[in-house]
């Protein structure tokens, strides 16, 4: 399955590409939109409309960012409201075909994600540059989450721990954020403490194992904002592949269950897309070792 972060990224790569197929690809064909077109309030449904919409954004707008694209995608965030609510933070600086007059834009977009599509796409403009280079408030806009106080990410590891008949550790979350749902192990990183370290630790105290830790498997972040845009958790996490040398398996004081699964029966668990991945390519990197 398609991670939902990076579906709304590729949106955007696809949108910078002036590409309506490569966009519509990416929309269920049921999808709805709203406000996200140029000067344009409208509600459409269906991928086809969508699509037809986006052909026409692109011949009567070009790209005036340096380069050439039209979107200049700040952040990508999950929302703390709901599964599968993405947000994402832009700034669009476009020019008319027809006139040469640029249009400079600040703004975010909501997406509904489900089944690795698009269900849902809705966009508000918080701020805008006329043709006269007057900035432009836009009524009942949200405050802007750029101009909230800085608070630095956390560092978080993970472990993909792979037993010997290739089974791998989840563990069910007992605090936020996943509170209450299936993961990978880790937790976040201590002052002074190394990455290996820190996996090695978090993997002990979680499921009771005692790991070997070996490669990177992945680093990536993971944002997640309230339905005002703060952001409530910002995680910039590593996850290692590892094996168990010792210990026995068994729930720590932060998780309510761990479970040895079969990689081919995840879904009864749950797990996020993100995950499934990381899990996927660390059984692809211990097979190339085997």
């Amino acid at each position: 399955m398609t991670d939902p972060f990076d579906l709304v990224r590729a949106l955007f790569q696809a949108i910078n590409l002036r590409d309506p197929d490569a966009v519509a690809a990416l929309y269920d064909r049921a999808c709805i939109v709203e406000h996200i077109f140029i000067d344009d309030p409208g509600v459409y449904e269906g991928r086809d409309r969508v699509r037809s919409k986006w052909a026409a954004e692109f011949d009567q707008f070009d790209g005036a960012l340096p380069g050439g694209p039209s979107v200049d995608v700040r952040r990508v965030a999950g929302l703390q409201t709901g599964w599968g609510w993405i947000r994402a933070d832009w700034l669009r600086h476009v020019k008319e075909v027809a006139t040469g007059v640029e249009r400079r834009e600040d703004g975010y977009s909501h997406f509904w994600i489900e089944n690795g599509c698009i269900r849902r796409h809705r966009s508000i403009v918080s701020s805008a540059t006329s043709p006269t280079g007057h900035a432009v408030g836009q009524p009942g806009a949200p405050h802007s989450a750029h101009s909230e106080p800085r608070r630095r990410p956390v560092v978080g590891v993970g472990a993909v721990i792979v037993v010997a008949d290739g089974r791998v550790v989840l563990v069910k979350r007992r605090h936020e954020p996943l509170a209450g749902q299936w993961s990978l192990p880790g937790g976040g990183l201590e002052l002074g403490e190394t990455l290996e370290a820190g996996v090695a630790r978090e993997v002990f105290e979680e499921t009771g194992l005692v790991v070997d830790v070996g490669p990177v498997v992945e680093v990536f972040d993971r944002i997640l904002m309230d339905e005002h845009g703060a952001v409530g958790y910002h995680f910039v996490l590593v996850d290692y592949l590892c094996r168990p040398r010792g210990g026995q398996l068994a729930a720590g004081s932060d998780v309510d269950d761990v479970a040895l699964v079969d990689p081919s029966a995840l879904e009864p668990y749950r797990i996020t897309e993100k995950a499934q991945s990381v899990i996927a390519r660390a059984l692809q990197m211990k097979a190339s070792d085997s």
